[in-house]
């Protein structure tokens, strides 16, 4: 990948035939960088009057961006550090044991050299983050380098917990009285999960700036990610079906929803109907609030001197292949997630080539230093889930939550997964010795396996494999840090993660 300095003159057009250069705006660009929690490229920008249909036409759509990880964490690492979770050891395995939850605050610090939004302080810009997920927060220290913080997921009117009595520190009548008007707000679909308050918080980081001073802004989107709540106007269901919809959301609770992964429990198809009903429901709600994101840049004539980026850190399973949100799966319904960008500088189109998040901090600091830095072209495309086991077990031991199983699964859910994408091909391989490989153009479900028929695919997709001993960050010794108090590892335990 080739950065291409562009001349600063203004009036002059320096964008070929093909796209390839254009032109930066002479000042340092804000960067708006927006990721929609458990996004699936599949659900984001359908029909082109919506907001991100909207963005892909004013700048560049990336139709095959992968996903670093099929979880938030290592995804998130992923994204702000540009390394792949492999390297920069940011993930279930360092942080989710049977003695707590752990902060990996420690190994984030010891990433600071290469992470985003300290190299953009460095640069002089004034750094802003709102998260409604606990897990993109301060005491886990993905949100090193933000000057400012706002933890949506304290202030949000329908909190994302499957029980909306767990994760709460009031106890006795006011818990109660707290679970009664959750649960209200969800069956009437009144509410969101956070994104309102933190369009409130920019507005107030935007009228404390420095004029002078360009600024980064990150969100963490939460609405897609279960328990799914849209606000009412946003799904198809009427009000009348809504408590049987929130129904089926708390009856599949964690432990249901490994059962049902784990093909110990079925689920009736009407629920399931019900489900994705309502996730599709919040996509729209995500959409329209990106909407009100870019209507409130454009009011204040910011729109086209911002860098603006769309993406997911993963997909969610809904159904597809036995599985339900975002567990034991390399699958492209949680790897395949929507991309965007657009701003001074960036050329128009769409990309079919895969693209990975991990190429999104070099792009986002090229264009600071006024340059365009396309993500994608640069190499094989990787993705890694350090095993189900930590994530699926959380702090809990496994057999605790979905009972005895098998060695085999056992075997398979402690093994390490890579999938490595070259064109077309994806191939998905695991230290307990599978391997799958899928032609996502002819079979973008992923239902034939062609490992044994392409032998020679085989090989090629083997050689962009990383090493083993890249499979692993840190020594487990050095990675236990201070368990993360109640209040955050009561909200992890009703998003389903322990």
């Amino acid at each position: 990948m080739v950065a291409v300095r562009v001349a600063l003159r203004a009036g002059r057009d320096l964008r070929g035939a093909d796209g390839s250069l254009a032109e930066m705006a002479p000042d340092r660009p804000n960067v708006l960088l927006v990721v929609l929690d458990t996004a699936r490229a599949d659900s984001v920008g359908s029909g082109r009057d919506t907001a991100f249909a909207q963005l892909t036409r004013r700048g560049r759509e990336y139709s095959r961006a992968v996903a670093p990880a099929p979880w938030t964490l290592p995804s998130h690492a992923s994204l702000f550090s540009g390394l792949r979770p492999g390297l920069h050891g940011v993930t279930g395995a360092s942080v989710l044991t049977t003695t707590g939850v752990h902060s990996p605050r420690q190994r984030i610090e010891e990433l600071a050299d290469h992470w985003l939004p300290m190299d953009l302080k460095r640069r002089g810009y004034a750094t802003f983050a709102a998260s409604a997920n606990p897990w993109v927060g301060e005491a886990v220290g993905l949100t090193q380098g933000f000057d400012t913080v706002f933890a949506a997921w304290r202030h949000a009117p329908l909190p994302k917990l499957s029980d909306p009595l767990s994760g709460t520190s009031r106890s006795g009548l006011a818990a109660k009285i707290h679970a009664a008007e959750v649960y209200a707000r969800r069956t009437m679909g009144i509410g969101d999960a956070g994104a309102a308050t933190s369009l409130d918080a920019f507005d107030r980081f935007r009228t404390g700036l420095d004029g002078g001073a360009p600024y980064f802004a990150f969100f963490n989107v939460m609405e897609p990610h279960a328990p799914y709540a849209p606000p009412r106007g946003h799904d198809a269901l009427e009000l009348r079906r809504r408590p049987a919809a929130i129904k089926a959301v708390r009856r599949w609770n964690a432990d249901r929803m490994l059962a049902y992964c784990m093909g110990r429990q079925e689920i009736l198809p009407d629920e399931l109907d019900l489900l994705r009903e309502l996730y599709r429901g919040e996509i729209s709600y995500t959409d329209a609030w990106l909407a009100r994101l870019f209507e409130g840049l454009d009011r204040r004539g910011h729109l086209e001197d911002t860098l603006v980026i769309v993406t997911a850190d993963h997909g969610e399973n809904l159904g597809e292949h036995h599985l339900l949100s975002h567990v034991m799966s390399m699958h492209q319904t949680l790897l395949h997630v929507p991309l965007a960008i657009s701003g001074p500088g960036v050329p128009a189109g769409s990309v079919s080539a895969p693209v990975g998040l991990t190429s999104i901090r070099d792009t986002v600091l090229a264009a600071a230093d006024g340059e365009w830095l396309d993500p994608a072209g640069t190499g094989p495309v990787i993705a890694e889930y350090e095993s189900a086991s930590a994530q699926v077990s959380g702090a809990r031991p496994i057999d605790q939550r979905v009972g005895d199983i098998t060695p085999q699964l056992r075997e398979r859910l402690r093994a390490r997964w890579t999938a490595v994408y070259d064109g077309a091909w994806k191939l998905v391989s695991a230290t307990n010795g599978e391997e799958h490989l899928h032609d996502l153009e002819a079979d973008p479900e992923e239902a034939n396996d062609a490992a044994t028929t392409e032998p020679q695919v085989m090989e090629r997709l083997r050689a962009l494999l990383p090493a083993a001993a890249d499979s692993d960050g840190l020594d487990p010794d050095q990675r236990i840090h201070d368990v993360l108090d109640a209040e955050i590892t009561s909200h992890l335990e009703g998003l389903g993660y322990l």
